[in-house]
């Protein structure tokens, strides 16, 4: 089986679980019953006291002397915000950088949201607002994401995850799916956040940054504040690091797992679908 094989399968996963968990009854191609004006025929059936009485099927009622109603089916539009988060460590990357891979999966899942016609919102942010594209089911987005992420310039950038629960409370007010795509080598802070919205979050890693082995002289260049410095790696720092990096895992997990906020780590050599499919699904 070769590889564009393979990726229509999981496409065809991703959009699988999305019918099923993400993109369910309230998403745009997607029914919800409704008694009112939807264009969608549903059935008719006998009169309630909630029911609108202009909804009253006359003809029905008639022929059979009991007040009966019709009922439709209602498109309703999903609202989903992608947030893409700069920061120079997105820069890092082995086989391909971290960016690359964020990159990927902005493509993928704005292919997913479209695919269903719903509604998408993308942010860029650092510790500032990067760029914003307002709400739109326009297929011309996910074209528009790609070149933006594509031409981005995160080194030198810095996550401010406060200034940023505090820009998207402001900015998004209608109930929505916000997914986060970055690395999180910085804490976040979604408390509000969260109570208001259903939040997902995608930790985009590289394996070699988990477990790094490296020994001797180097030149280190600290993405973030763009620094370098020469420093000698040596097994006691190599293991300090390696040791920390794994403590603030242990407690980014922790704190997404009692937020009840879904999570995935994706890695940069991943097959980005099967990832996207179990982070909806969880």
């Amino acid at each position: 089986m070769n590889l564009i094989t393979k990726n229509k399968i999981y496409h065809n996963d991703l959009q699988l679980a999305t019918h099923k968990r993400l993109f369910s009854h309230l998403s745009g191609e997607h029914k919800s019953f409704y008694s009112g004006n939807g264009l969608d025929f549903r059935e008719i059936r006998e009169y309630t006291s909630s029911d609108d009485i202009r909804h009253i099927n006359w003809k029905v009622t008639a022929r059979s002397l009991t007040p009966c109603v019709n009922l439709f089916n209602e498109d309703k539009k999903l609202n989903v915000v992608l947030v893409y988060l700069m920061n120079g460590s997105i820069f890092f990357g082995s086989a391909r950088s971290k960016k690359d891979a964020m990159t990927d999966i902005l493509a993928h899942l704005s292919f997913a949201i479209l695919s269903k016609k719903d509604r998408i919102t993308t942010v860029f942010f650092s510790d500032i607002e990067e760029m914003f594209s307002p709400p739109t089911s326009n297929r011309s987005i996910q074209e528009k994401n790609i070149k933006t992420a594509d031409e981005s310039k995160p080194l030198g950038k810095s996550i401010n995850f406060e200034r940023l629960e505090q820009y998207l409370l402001e900015k998004i007010k209608t109930k929505s799916l916000i997914f986060f795509i970055g690395d999180f080598l910085e804490m976040p802070s979604f408390k509000f956040l969260a109570a208001k919205h259903e939040l997902y979050c995608a930790i985009i890693r590289d394996k070699f940054e988990e477990d790094l082995n490296l020994l001797g002289d180097f030149t280190v260049l600290d993405t973030n504040s763009q620094k370098s410095e020469n420093i000698f790696l040596e097994p006691s720092t190599i293991k300090k690091y390696n040791s920390l990096l794994k403590e603030h895992d242990k407690e980014l997990i922790s704190y997404l797992k009692k937020s009840k906020i879904r999570h995935e780590k994706i890695y940069t050599d991943d097959l980005i679908i099967p990832k996207l499919a179990r982070l909806v699904r969880n």
